[in-house]
């Protein structure tokens, strides 16, 4: 039985509820690279994969269009306004500089990187739109 991963992450924390929700369906999970990642969790490399059979790849696909935690359009940001593709993180001075810092923080402790840009904003480049993440 070939077994394909369906979720990555830091901690095995965030991917318990899914598994919890594939389990109740009756899909069998497994996670891959569990106790490495544990041991080794300051190292940003090592990730928990949360892996399923590959014959069930197809229901696991449903359920996560459900939870909502896959989007089944293009994922890239559009502006509402003009409907461009050229959407860039809007960032002031002060914001680079602490994300320079946030940057060093991160790299020194266990924190991941994806964290940093949670509350970033965007705006278009062609018509000046702040658009909504």
């Amino acid at each position: 039985m070939k077994f394909i991963t369906v979720r990555e992450s830091h901690y095995v924390a965030d991917l318990v509820v899914l598994k919890s929700r594939l389990e109740s369906e009756g899909i069998v999970c497994r996670y891959k690279n569990e106790l490495t990642a544990q041991v080794l969790n300051y190292i940003p490399s090592f990730l928990v994969e949360l892996q399923v059979p590959e014959e069930d790849v197809p229901r696991v696909r449903e359920i996560l269009i459900e939870t909502g935690e896959l989007q089944t359009e293009n994922t890239q940001l559009v502006c509402p306004k003009c409907g461009s593709e050229k959407v860039k993180m809007k960032l002031s001075i002060l914001k680079k500089i602490l994300l320079f810092f946030s940057v060093l923080y991160a790299l020194g402790t266990n924190v991941p990187m994806d964290k940093l840009f949670k509350r970033a904003k965007y705006y278009c480049r062609d018509c000046g739109e702040e658009v909504i993440n």
